[in-house]
């Protein structure tokens, strides 16, 4: 049953998708270039409808039956939920074109709203010596879930990548669940595999269509709250839920940090993130992407050593990676520094 739910996730997005660049053609919803952009052609821009409908209808099928798995699954059911209201947000806010404000004041309350309703069905959650109030945990966990929901969308702007992410990450999701005996949350992962597995047979380079932020927005919703929530309900560790994001936890972050001690506007389209700096130097979206999802297969690799590790290895790999990560930007910087040399 799960094998097939998988097959058709994968087969309802790629036609999906496949139909949504025809629509898109016909009725002119497109990302014409600019200034800021990575593409040099018109666009369809909404493929991440259908990777979401399909992902929704497969996990859909599967509580439908199995109705007695889905029920004791704490939190997941709500996590999916939450991702599905932050894509409707998302495909309003391509639609409208929302102030960046009230995107995030609705984020952070629908966030902080459903982690106070979750609290009494997770566990305390301990620091040390100490339990912590509700209060305590929820606000800080609101606002990493928005931060993760927004840098998934930050790192949206090359072909292939978003989508070529989501892939590998919930595939590993799907093997961790499933080593755990998660039954429910590797089944949301794998469907969410291949959903964004039949995006991605269209979004890589040369790209025929983007993701939107519809389709980002999901996916970053989905990835933030389920490295909470499954964090505390199922035996999973935080670190092993959040080191494939490496890179885009790191490139965003540094990236936000430098635009605002320059005084810039952080929350405006840019081209400054460290995968764009790589496109300026001439490297195409394949490699450049190809260079990414190589590094969160190392990732991955991390993780899956932090799985029997005690908390010195963990924090030792994790250590690791943003290591060598740093030392993928001080590469770019790098070169940047000498291709400006020439110029001078």
């Amino acid at each position: 049953m799960t094998l097939g739910l998988a097959a058709a996730s994968l087969g309802v997005s790629a036609a999906g998708v496949w139909y949504s660049i025809r629509l898109a053609h016909r009725i002119g919803v497109v990302d014409v270039p600019n200034e800021r952009s990575s593409h040099a052609l018109p666009t369809p821009r909404m493929g991440g409808v259908p990777l979401v409908a399909a992902a929704a209808l497969a996990f859909g099928g599967w509580v439908f039956l199995a109705a007695g798995e889905a029920n004791g699954q704490s939190g997941l059911p709500y996590t999916f939920l939450f991702a599905l209201v932050m894509f409707l947000l998302g495909f309003y806010d391509d639609l409208r074109n929302l102030s960046p404000l009230f995107r995030f004041l609705v984020q952070f309350v629908s966030a902080l709203l459903l982690l106070f309703f979750l609290a009494h069905l997770l566990p305390d959650v301990s620091l040390w010596k100490w339990v912590l109030p509700r209060w305590a945990w929820v606000i800080p966990a609101a606002f990493w879930v928005v931060w993760m929901l927004n840098l998934y969308n930050f790192m949206d702007g090359i072909d292939g990548l978003a989508g070529g992410e989501s892939t590998v990450a919930s595939s590993f999701f799907f093997l961790v669940f499933a080593y755990y005996g998660q039954s429910g949350w590797a089944v949301a992962n794998l469907v969410v595999a291949a959903a964004s597995m039949g995006f991605l047979v269209h979004n890589w380079p040369p790209a025929r269509i983007f993701m939107g932020d519809a389709g980002s927005a999901f996916l970053g919703a989905f990835y933030g709250m389920q490295s909470v929530v499954a964090a505390l309900s199922t035996p999973v560790p935080f670190a092993v839920l959040v080191l494939p994001f490496a890179n885009f936890i790191l490139d965003t972050t540094f990236t936000l940090f430098r635009r605002l001690i320059r005084r810039e506007k952080w929350y405006q389209a840019h081209r400054s993130h460290i995968y764009q700096r790589m496109t300026d130097l001439g490297m195409t979206h394949k490699k450049v992407t190809s260079i990414e999802l190589f590094v969160v297969v190392a990732s991955c690799l991390a993780a899956t050593a932090c799985i029997p590790s005690g908390p010195a290895v963990r924090i030792a790999l994790v250590v690791s990676v943003i290591a060598g990560i740093a030392c993928g930007g001080l590469w770019v910087w790098g070169k940047e520094r000498a291709l400006e040399v020439e110029q001078e």
